[in-house]
């Protein structure tokens, strides 16, 4: 049984990730955890009072995120058993770098450290993932520290207080589905993210410690994942980090500082950049409610925001587009807003995001963490909607280059959380899709398209949907009353269905150790999780949720090229297709219990195998004079 599954370090080659024997290796991963957003101490569950935590933001602890230290090798043991071998590892800059600039909490990277060598000595790779949602805690989501926030002159306790985010914590009950999103067109998201990628474009007035706010802000970012990389560098499973989970613009491009510009789902306050503005210096005004679909909406009732007239300045500090010029006072105290397309253009030219500010930021970074560990890939991570960045670049001789990271959901069934098989979304597009057949199919063409990108833009880099899922409390959690997930493992497998259509490496989003029913993820009403602590551990199941989906036969390693690979998870009946690629070809494929309880039938054009039940490895060995492999596997009588 040699060298069924080695950890080593990963190169890339025609479009996958290759060991050191030229193996192409398949990752099969999970995100851990969705609440590591939160800190441990105290609990920063988004559900309840975060008054506290709010107040000494300096001072909590993310240690036991995503797993209590006792506890990590029964998870990592589970997510083997169910046959993964790849781990987005979930940090925040809050969690690294809470207490002020420069000041790193050591204790938590250490804890980080320790929990990467568990997962190297279990087999598992992993890439960092420096994690955020809508900026901030703060702000409605995660990921930055508070004093990102108090650097601009911002009193982070008055955000909610003055209606500029929408906080779980604080409208409780209230909380409407999937809002979180809401918060990329309010203010402090919104400004926070212009300054990160554009200040030294549009608030050069706005400066700190003798630099610009961008450089200020995006230099800390930097120098915090710096230090996670170094503590980091020697393992071999670490692949490297991504840049920063799911970037926004922010205001940067925005055509009419007049017009609200976003999508919602439900009854959205379509409040306008300009008029976020005045509100963040206490100006109370009416904002148009709408019912609201994706972009579309209908115009049903007004609503008066910050009617308490609250400013989330601190003391003689004002709103930095004001401090820029965008907009002021006229001499009777109204609002004016004066330039409106200040976002849109720069010296005549219109702005493009990605190109313009996103891809310089990720060199940077790029530049950062390869001067610490130079074979750390860099995963770039981003969503359908924003596939307009090109990465021409070669990587260095010696270094390894970018990876397309890049998520994708069946948002109708995110926002619904209904299963409905004959209604889709093409997210590509920004068109309806009709019928099961077309729906089924548009699985499989979004995972390509995504693939597509890394082949034509990324100079054919390995493809690794850095985010997909369900949520698991769909169909008004029908499931945790019957424990029957068979909807749930339905649309799974129309996932890993397309995936394994186009040879793709996943994450699945998520893993969350202390997820229950009550709860979800415990982070603004999620409920993604594969595995919950309220979930009956049978010897199949253990506490997952849509298992017979996620739990099935793949490739660990193929020594040739990848051609075909199918399972239909009805009949458990696997089918594998390569070709040998300069070399006696070979492969080792996962052969999970819960599909085959009772053994294995084997089916092969050449060659011979070997099964390893007890490891649940079949080890396949091919003729060299044969040019095409093919492997089948059903379950035994």
């Amino acid at each position: 049984m040699k060298n069924l599954w080695t950890i080593q370090r990963l190169q890339s080659e025609g479009g996958h990730f290759v060991d050191k024997q030229g193996r192409v290796i398949l990752l099969r991963g999970v995100n851990v955890s969705g609440s590591s957003k939160v800190p441990s101490i105290p609990d920063g569950n988004t559900v309840l009072d975060q008054s506290i935590s709010f107040e000494n933001h300096r001072n909590v602890s993310f240690l036991g995120k995503p797993f209590f230290e006792e506890e990590a090798e029964e998870h990592y043991n589970r997510l083997k058993k169910w046959g993964f071998n790849f781990l987005r590892f979930l940090v925040t800059w809050e969690a690294i770098e809470h207490s002020g600039i420069g000041v790193y909490d050591e204790a938590y990277m250490d804890y980080v450290v320790r929990m990467v060598s568990l997962a190297e000595k279990k087999g598992f790779y992993v890439f960092i993932d420096p994690h955020q949602d809508v900026w901030s805690r703060f702000t409605g989501g995660d990921g930055a520290p508070g004093w990102t926030l108090e650097a601009i002159g911002i009193d982070v306790k008055k955000i909610a207080q003055a209606d500029l985010a929408i906080l779980h914590h604080v409208k409780k009950e209230n909380y409407p589905r999937m809002s979180w999103p809401l918060n990329y067109q309010k203010y402090p998201t919104a400004t926070m993210f212009t300054l990160f990628f554009g200040g030294k474009v549009f608030a050069n007035r706005i400066t700190l410690e003798g630099l610009n706010i961008q450089d200020y802000l995006q230099n800390a970012y930097i120098q915090a994942m710096v230090q996670l990389a170094k503590k980091l560098s020697k393992f071999k499973n670490v692949l490297g980090f991504g840049s920063l989970n799911e970037p926004s613009p922010g205001w940067i491009g925005h055509p009419n500082l007049f017009k609200y510009k976003g999508f919602g789902h439900g009854f959205v306050d379509t409040s306008t950049p300009f008029q976020e503005m005045c509100m963040s210096e206490g100006v109370s005004l009416n904002v148009i409610r709408c019912l609201m679909f994706g972009t579309f909406k209908i115009p049903v009732s007004q609503v008066r925001l910050n009617p308490k007239g609250i400013s989330i300045w601190q003391k003689d500090m004002e709103c930095v587009w004001k401090k820029q010029g965008v907009w002021n006072y006229s001499p009777n105290g109204a609002p004016l807003l004066i330039k409106p397309e200040y976002f849109l253009k720069v010296n005549g030219k219109k702005v493009e995001f990605f190109q313009d500010f996103l891809k310089p930021f990720i060199k940077n970074f790029q530049t950062a963490i390869q001067k610490v560990q130079k074979q750390f890939f860099i995963f770039i991570e981003s969503d359908p909607a924003k596939l307009e960045l090109e990465w021409e670049e070669t990587p260095k001789k010696g270094y390894n280059g970018v990876v397309n990271a890049t998520h994708w959901y069946d948002v109708k069934l995110l926002f619904l959380k209904r299963y409905i098989e004959w209604f889709g979304i093409d997210v590509f597009k920004a068109k309806l899709v009709i019928g099961k057949k077309k729906v089924n199919q548009l699985y499989i063409d979004s995972i390509g398209a995504i693939k597509s990108m890394s082949e034509e833009k990324m100079q054919n880099s390995p493809t690794v949907i850095g985010e997909t899922g369900i949520p698991m409390d769909m169909e008004k959690r029908y499931a945790y009353k019957t424990g029957d997930y068979s909807k749930h493992e339905k649309v799974l497998d129309k996932i890993f269905t397309a995936l394994e259509k186009h040879f793709v490496n996943v994450c699945l989003w998520n893993y969350t150790p202390d997820n229950t029913h009550k709860y979800g993820d415990n982070w603004n009403e999620e409920d993604l999780s594969i595995y919950s602590k309220d979930t009956p551990k049978n010897i199949n199941q253990d506490g997952g949720r849509g298992v017979k989906a996620f739990c099935r036969p793949y490739p660990l390693w193929t020594q040739g090229e990848p051609l075909q690979l199918s399972f239909d998870m009805q009949k458990s009946l696997f089918k594998y297709y390569f070709a040998r690629k300069n070399a006696k070809g070979s492969c080792a494929i996962f052969i999970p219990t819960i599909h085959y309880p009772n053994g294995i039938q084997v089916e092969i054009n050449t060659g011979k195998y070997e099964y390893f039940k007890e490891k649940n490895i079949l080890l396949f060995q091919a003729e060299e004079d044969v040019p095409y492999y093919g492997i089948t596997i059903r379950p035994a009588n």
